[in-house]
């Protein structure tokens, strides 16, 4: 590659500086050295790029972004992501049943969220893979519908003053929000959630982990992307039955569902690939639903205006092509 790592502290910074040698050479414009700091504050990286002490800052608050637009300093990126967004539903106890999850799922408070909460840097989620995604299915999104909602807990036997528990990592105000809203919304269908934050590496332990499912929190707040761009790639880890421990939280298993990925990952050709995935993301979404999938957010890069060649990654957002960047004179 174009660069070496030279520090490497993974709780402050990794420096890199420029390979001679690189088969692409130097000629134009490249920086020489490149240094990726680890700022915790969003408050310090706004002052940082604001101040001209750094040329990008990533995962900057939303509300923060119309008075970043109006600098006439930087620049500020926000383009379509792979992203999705969701709460894994874990299919035990009370929601072991396909309608108790349905009822959630119609429950939720999309727009509240879309609108309110991620200030409309979200497109609605169509099930659990994203609209540029290869191998997507558009089969439509999920509206908030209390009415429906209860009537399917009734019909899964839910009763009123059941109580569920949701689990997430301190330090996210988004998804804080985001649960406030649907502990709401289900207190209107007779549902108690109860949220509790952890730190982040009891959350990491308790989603990867091997806590059996019927011991497992009710939700998990989660987003998920593909490690390239396949819907098969962003599936299989979140709801085959053998991904428990890899991205699966919620112990999700159909089985229907597994020989569905099976087919697409040994299609010969895409009319076979597509079919299976499109009857995938329905049962997942719909007929059995793994996850209430809620949103396709954008990935946000704030830039100094200075910097040329940045190109936003469409798979993985927070990936830069350093070789690229360039200093405009």
């Amino acid at each position: 590659g174009p660069y070496r790592v030279i520090a490497f502290d993974p709780a402050d910074s990794t420096v890199m500086e420029r390979v001679d040698g690189y088969w692409r050479g130097w000629n134009g414009d490249h920086f020489d050295r490149v240094v990726v700091r680890v700022v915790a504050e969003a408050e310090t990286r706004r002052l940082l790029i604001e101040q001209g002490d750094a040329d990008i800052v990533e995962n900057m608050p939303l509300d923060s972004l119309d008075e970043l637009k109006e600098n006439p300093s930087l620049v500020v990126d926000n383009e379509p992501s792979l992203v999705v967004r969701y709460f894994a539903m874990t299919e035990a106890g009370s929601l072991t049943s396909p309608e108790a999850r349905q009822a959630l799922c119609w429950a939720f408070p999309y727009e509240e969220v879309l609108q309110g909460v991620f200030l409309g840097f979200a497109q609605p989620a169509q099930g659990a893979v994203a609209e540029r995604c290869y191998g997507f299915a558009a089969i439509g999104s999920y509206s908030t519908d209390l009415e429906k909602a209860k009537s399917l807990l009734e019909d899964a036997g839910i009763a009123e003053g059941t109580k569920l528990l949701t689990v997430s990592a301190v330090g996210n105000p988004l998804i804080s929000s985001i649960a406030e809203l649907f502990k709401s919304n289900l207190e209107k269908i007779g549902i108690d959630l109860e949220i509790q934050l952890v730190d982040f590496a009891t959350y990491i332990g308790i989603f990867y982990g091997d806590m059996p499912a019927d011991e497992r929190p009710h939700l998990l707040p989660s987003f998920w992307q593909p490690d390239y761009n396949d819907a098969w790639s962003h599936l299989w880890p979140i709801v085959s039955c053998e991904s428990w421990n890899t991205g699966n939280g919620g112990h999700y298993c159909n089985e229907t569902v597994d020989e569905l990925l099976a087919v697409a990952r040994d299609a010969a050709d895409e009319a076979t690939y597509f079919s299976a995935l499109e009857e995938a993301q329905r049962i997942v979404a719909y007929d059995d639903p793994a996850g209430i999938y809620f949103a396709q957010p954008e990935w946000v890069t704030v830039l100094r205006g200075d910097v040329g060649g940045f190109v936003h990654n469409p798979v993985i957002g927070s990936i830069l092509d350093y070789y690229e960047l360039y200093r405009l004179s």
